[in-house]
């Protein structure tokens, strides 16, 4: 069995999705500590006239630090109305804007309270448009040594699932102990390679984006076969 894991994101990115892809398993790490600089709770867009620009899930900051991801509030609810007008306005005038639009207005009608369980819905619904079949377990559901943090959690997380391979993304090879891991677990590197597509009013190619960039562009089947053909 091939395992990854990695912290829950909002909307992930096509990096973060082909990991997934690859996998037999993938652990939601809902347990971490957010951190206010990642893409837990935000991903860029692009405006309309071609910007990347942060769309942020307003949480709850008071003693955020002291709590996992999971435990988070979202601090207010508007943001909803607000990150689905801007994406309606942005995308509206792309390819497959019918096709798409439909399934986000359904994902922003709902009133969240936790962070955690807008993401993770923003996680599963990417999973159901590009069709990844992945099992998916989170963090905060499994049975390990909850005092272990960064290389030893990876271990022990894999130990816990019984996997025999470790597929990583290439930021961990500068505090994963390969030698950690037992012997009859092999340790891979996602060596991904952002694919191009047209990008309808940008003026050059911008990698990185939210997934639902390659959905508006591409469609369900183009962004399936986009994410399939990476190498």
């Amino acid at each position: 069995m091939i395992l990854s894991m990695h912290q829950p994101s909002y909307f992930p990115w096509l990096g973060l999705l082909d990991k997934i892809n690859r996998s037999d398993a993938h652990i939601i790490m809902d347990e971490v500590q957010l951190s206010d600089n990642a893409y837990q709770h935000r991903n860029l867009f692009l405006t309309a006239d071609g910007r990347a620009k942060f769309l942020t899930i307003p949480f709850v900051r008071k003693g955020y630090l002291e709590r996992s991801f999971r435990e988070i509030e979202i601090a207010r609810s508007d943001w909803r109305t607000d990150h689905l007008n801007f994406i309606a306005n942005s995308y509206r005038k792309h390819p497959f804007a019918n096709e798409v639009l439909p399934q986000l207005e359904s994902f922003y009608a709902v009133d969240y309270r936790l962070l955690a369980d807008a993401v993770l819905a923003s996680m599963r619904l990417a999973f159901e448009l590009f069709a990844i079949k992945t099992r998916l377990k989170l963090q905060s559901e499994m049975k390990y040594d909850h005092s272990t943090s960064r290389g030893d959690l990876v271990v022990a997380l894999t130990r816990a699932v019984g996997a025999q391979c470790y597929l990583s993304g290439t930021g961990a090879r500068a505090y994963l102990d390969e030698s950690a891991f037992p012997d009859e677990v092999t340790v891979r590197y996602n060596e991904f390679h952002h694919p191009h597509y047209l990008q309808k009013g940008a003026a050059a190619f911008q990698p990185g984006l939210a997934c639902l960039d390659a959905l508006f562009n591409l469609g369900t089947d183009g962004a399936r076969a986009l994410l399939a053909a990476c190498p």
